[in-house]
């Protein structure tokens, strides 16, 4: 049968099937750009590498696995929220807020905010409610990140939110803060590259908790999830999450 003898209907089957069948080609020629906010071992890049952690490989196999590209962007979070917002991003992520820009996925990212001070204070941190009238340093949107946990606490206390994470540990290195509080692996990671011969005590006062993405187009945050469940349950998961312990 001929193009010319397709009855309407059935000229609408073929090309309903064929853009089903280009529709992977035609993904693989978008390239996401996706907000990630900067701190290793989540999401940095190594001198004279491309940006890599383990947020920044999740996303990239997951947008992978569905045929698009990824084109990734370091941001402090404050910046990171600010431009999502605007539109300047596709994706962002971790996603610790609500937009009306975006839809949140499935959390896959497991945070652990903790508290770290220098082994030879010998400070008493077994609570949350130990920190008041402690100096402390954290990053930047902590107070609404923890605000069900810590808001009750920074009103009796010396508290300061910084981007910088090197800059936080510095300030407890010179003694110029008592606390410093932020993600466990990140924290471990910085301070073991910039003071290894340092001693610090972990306090996991805070309850753990998984964050996800936010994404700009629902469709896409629906496919995300769908890819990301499948992640999930296999080795690849796992491997990323212990690659940076």
């Amino acid at each position: 049968m001929t193009i010319s003898n397709l009855t309407v209907p059935n000229m609408r089957i073929v090309l309903i099937g064929f853009l089903l069948l280009a529709w992977p080609c035609f993904a693989a020629q978008k390239t996401l750009k996706v907000a990630v906010n900067i701190g290793p071992p989540w999401a940095f890049q190594p001198a004279g590498q491309e940006v890599t952690g383990i947020d920044v490989e999740i996303l990239r196999h997951v947008f992978q696995q569905m045929g698009y590209a990824t084109e990734f962007h370091l941001l402090g979070y404050s910046r990171l929220i600010k431009d999502f917002n605007e539109g300047k991003f596709d994706v962002a992520s971790p996603a610790a807020f609500e937009s009306q820009h975006g839809f949140l996925t499935k959390p896959y990212l497991p945070y652990q905010d903790v508290a770290i001070s220098r082994e030879t204070e010998q400070h008493n941190i077994n609570a949350i409610n130990d920190l008041k009238g402690k100096r402390i340093v954290t990053y930047q949107f902590a107070h609404a990140v923890l605000a069900d946990q810590l808001s009750h606490v920074i009103k009796d206390t010396n508290y300061l939110e910084v981007a910088d994470r090197e800059l936080q540990l510095r300030l407890l290195v010179n003694n110029r803060t008592d606390v410093v509080i932020g993600e466990r692996r990140l924290l471990t990671h910085i301070f073991k590259q910039y003071y290894p011969q340092e001693k610090f005590s972990i306090h996991p006062i805070f309850v753990a908790k998984s964050y996800g993405a936010i994404i700009k187009d629902k469709q896409l945050q629906q496919q995300f999830d769908l890819e990301l469940a499948k992640l999930i349950a296999s080795d690849k998961y796992q491997q990323l999450l212990k690659q940076w312990p």
